[in-house]
């Protein structure tokens, strides 16, 4: 077995329909990832050590503050662009049950 560490973090108890991500940012200085897809279906998660940290805590939080199915977000594929481009949307479903439609 691996040598293990202990992780303290506090979250804010979202809503089940809205989320709040001022406390996944708490202490990071420098959050970046890009989430890149090919035609052939693969996915890549390029972050540093403060993105990987932020998306810990944005899936902590996901999982563990009763979010409704179905609840959504949008985000880009790359932290901090702007200028639009590719999305990286992330939905609450149940095992098994695909959402094809994201603009709700």
């Amino acid at each position: 077995m691996s040598d293990t560490f202990d992780v303290h973090l506090t979250l804010t108890r979202d809503k089940p329909n809205s989320m709040d991500f001022r406390d996944t940012y708490a202490g990071l200085e420098d959050v970046w990832y890009r989430i890149e897809a090919d035609t052939g279906g693969n996915i890549t998660l390029r972050a540093n050590a403060d993105g990987f940290e932020h998306l810990a805590r944005y899936f902590l939080k996901m999982a563990r503050t009763a979010k409704q199915v179905g609840y959504h977000a949008h985000h880009t594929a790359e932290f901090g662009r702007r200028d639009g481009g590719p999305e990286f949307a992330v939905i609450l479903t149940e095992h098994g049950q695909p959402r094809t439609n994201f603009s709700q």
